[in-house]
């Protein structure tokens, strides 16, 4: 199966090149799972009618515990990922340090992208 950008984004912008093509280019697809990924783990589970389990836990709960909670909350960035975008399969998450006073947090976020024939490692931050 041929990967393409999700069904909301063919919606809004039907043919992005003015030409039909049966497959998005590479970077059209890395840029659609990572705006997803934006989407996704900026929302507040609770926040999306359709589905409850769509975004990620409260950060004040995560906040409270810290910082025993990180790793809970790498396991709720996987899961999150792994319902909400089915393109990036073989999911890792990881704490990245963050600045010099502990203040922020980071994380890592890696996987495959698999197409028809071709497996691409991707990796993203946040920050």
């Amino acid at each position: 199966m041929a990967i393409q950008r999700t069904l909301l984004e063919r919606i809004r912008e039907p043919d992005p090149g003015g030409q039909r093509e049966l497959h998005a280019s590479t970077s059209e697809i890395f840029q659609s799972i990572l705006t997803n990924l934006q989407n996704v783990l900026n929302t507040h589970q609770g926040n999306c009618l359709t589905d409850p389990r769509y975004g990620l836990p409260h950060m004040s709960d995560i906040r409270s515990a810290m910082p025993w909670s990180i790793a809970s909350f790498i396991a709720a960035i996987r899961t999150t990922i792994e319902l909400h975008e089915p393109r990036l399969t073989a999911v890792r998450v990881r704490h990245a340090p963050g600045d010099e006073r502990g203040m922020g947090l980071r994380f890592e976020i890696s996987g495959v992208v698999q197409d028809e024939d071709t497996r691409t490692s991707v990796r993203f931050e946040t920050y």
